[in-house]
């Protein structure tokens, strides 16, 4: 007896873990730093990283941050006193590449498994 069985595998995101950001004039222009939003941070973001990262926020860290089309970056994440976190340091590259403006929405996603943000 021959029976159909599904082999596709296919990757799916839980949307309820991707933190939403509206760029301000700030986040796209000399200031060179994304501040993220700090309560959805915490909720979708920080339970998912390795200890060691988190303690580290204090001091800022270098993550990487892919796009849909495979671009990676470098960036510096950190938390400063006042508890915010940001993107800082090479945080303009992305801005540049991707061409972002004011009001323009971006998408973040933690990818546990390899420690790497995406931008979708």
């Amino acid at each position: 007896m021959a029976e159909n069985i599904n082999l596709e595998l296919s990757l799916q995101t839980n949307h309820s873990m991707i933190v939403k950001k509206k760029l301000t004039q700030s986040n796209v222009d000399y200031n060179c730093r994304l501040h993220l939003p700090k309560r959805a941070f915490e909720q979708f973001i920080i339970p998912e990283m390795e200890w060691e990262l988190i303690m580290n926020l204090k001091n800022s860290v270098e993550v990487i941050v892919k796009d849909v089309n495979g671009n990676e970056y470098h960036v510096t994440l950190i938390q400063y006193q006042n508890g915010d976190y940001c993107f800082v340091g090479k945080w303009m590259d992305i801005v540049r590449a991707k061409g972002y403006k004011k009001d323009d929405v971006i998408s973040l996603l933690w990818d546990k498994t390899n420690e790497i943000f995406y931008i979708i």
